[in-house]
């Protein structure tokens, strides 16, 4: 699911929690029910009976959604010999609790494998199959690796499996989740649903969609379930269909490759729909979709095998961009004779998959003396998880002055800690007469343990954020000192 590119900092949007709300007018062929979560909230769940059914299937819908909007999809399901059973997610549609809130997003997991038990019980001996849609897909999945000796067959539509964003957003994200989890922080613009301009006036006017933005404990959740999903891709044994959008804005169609490519199923299908958007139900070419889910599900129910399909083989949107991103600030003190406030700010950013480019902009401060660098000319290599990384630009020092600027970086994850060894030059281009070059007015060298360790989200993605240490040696205009900060850092990388 694409992250907010930015924590919304103004008060948070009220999430209201609201009790469950009876649906007046079923859709034509189903009934409704009520379905108690273990925490007792009641659940708004759906049925599409048929007495001969020749399998079940489970439907799981995302976020901005609900299961009434279903019910053109189930109709043909229901008409291919397939009894049908929805709900709406906790928060969502017709269901009680807090919009888009709940307390832990494991809860939706939970949810969705007690649903899947109590159908068990109403259509015994039927093989059962799960639909799950963008985040329901993620749900899904996760309760596939779960409850996998029961599932037939998993199909996720526009699964969120990964992100098309900078990898540094993740760990911003689980750091939001942890420090500000009610801030609005998940934005999804209805016009991204669906390539028909129809399909975002009707979300926009649907009373049981929620509209504000999610608070970010929903969002670092949900990049947490990602994580488990990976973790545990080995136990993704079932028959598995996936599709998406190659143009999808909401989530990246390369999580679907991805998983299908890693998948320990000896049955996989993927199809990449050219120029479809997020919500292939609701795209105006729904019906070739719907053809392709059909015929798969006909092909694990008795009927005709299906061609298979070879994997997608160009770009997509979430493919690696092979960045490492390091953002660090933090504050303490400076001992040089006297005792001077300290503080430093640094990001680096290297473009590349083993020998690549490097920026790094740094500020410290020590005292009186103050430092901008802006080193955009820079190489560095990586090797597995290690980054060494050369820049060269130039500096402002004590606000006025120029000066040249070289740096060295290394980046390493050792075990529980994230360590990064710098070094920092500055010289100014001129002395005070502005007659000769100047001393060499800055050299620092230190050392920094970031703790919490980095977590790999999805293929080739990690990322972390945590408390970081620094400490280093400084020649400040000639004279030694120590310095001491205590900060926060991120990290990410792909």
């Amino acid at each position: 699911m694409r992250l907010a590119a930015a924590v919304i900092l103004a008060a948070c949007a009220h999430t209201p929690d609201l009790p469950l709300r009876p649906d007046p007018s079923p859709p034509p062929g189903s009934t409704t029910d009520v379905f108690v979560a273990r925490d007792g909230v009641q659940l708004l769940s759906r049925t599409w009976p048929l007495a001969d059914a020749k399998a079940v299937v489970v439907i799981e819908h995302g976020l901005k959604d609900h299961s009434d909007r279903y019910a053109a999809f189930a109709a043909r399901l229901v008409a291919a010999g397939f009894a049908v059973y929805a709900y709406d997610l906790r928060g969502h549609g017709r269901s009680a609790g807090a919009r888009v809130a709940p307390e832990s997003w494991f809860d939706y997991a939970d949810d969705l494998e007690r649903f899947i038990t109590s159908v068990e019980k109403r259509e015994p001996g039927k093989p059962l199959f799960v639909f799950g849609h963008s985040m329901g897909g993620a749900i899904a999945a996760l309760v596939a690796e779960r409850h996998r000796p029961v599932i037939a067959g998993l199909i996720l539509s526009g699964p969120a499996l990964a992100v098309d964003a900078p990898p540094i957003l993740v760990g911003a994200t689980t750091m939001a989740g942890v420090l500000t989890p009610d801030t609005p922080a998940l934005v999804l613009d209805n016009r991204e649903f669906s390539s028909d301009p129809a399909n975002a006036v009707a979300m926009d006017h649907d009373p049981l969609i929620s509209q504000p933005p999610g608070p970010a404990k929903t969002v670092a959740g949900l990049v947490d379930g990602i994580h488990e999903i990976w973790r545990d891709v080995d136990q993704l044994t079932m028959p598995l269909l996936a599709l998406h959008g190659s143009a999808d804005k909401l989530t990246a169609p390369s999580g679907s490759r991805m998983l299908v490519r890693a998948a320990a199923s000896t049955d996989k299908t993927l199809h990449i729909y050219d120029g479809l958007f997020h919500d292939l139900l609701h795209e105006p070419k729904h019906a070739q979709v719907e053809d392709d889910i059909l015929a798969w599900l006909g092909a694990h129910t008795g009927g005709p095998a299906i061609e298979p399909t070879p994997i997608y083989a160009g770009h997509l949107a979430g493919d690696p961009k092979h960045f490492v991103q390091v953002v660090q600030s933090s504050a303490g003190v400076v001992f040089d004779g006297n005792t001077t406030f300290g503080g430093a700010f640094a990001m680096n950013i290297v473009d590349g998959r083993r020998v690549g480019y490097e920026f790094t902009f740094t500020g410290r401060l020590a005292g009186r003396y103050k430092t901008l660098s802006l080193r955009p000319v820079g190489v560095a290599l990586r090797a597995g998880d290690t980054t060494i990384g050369l820049s060269a630009g130039a500096s402002l020092v004590t606000g006025t002055d120029v000066a040249y600027s070289g740096g060295a970086w290394l980046a390493q994850p050792a075990g529980p800690v994230h360590v990064e060894l710098l070094a920092e030059y500055a010289r100014r281009v001129r002395d005070a007469t502005g007659d000769a070059p100047g001393r060499a007015d800055l050299l620092w060298t230190g050392l920094s343990l970031r703790l919490g360790r980095d977590r790999r989200y999805w293929p080739g993605m990690r990322a972390g954020f945590g408390p970081v240490i620094d400490a280093g040696f400084d020649w400040l205009e000639g004279e030694r000192g120590v310095s001491v900060t205590v900060g926060i850092a991120l990290y990410g990388a792909d």
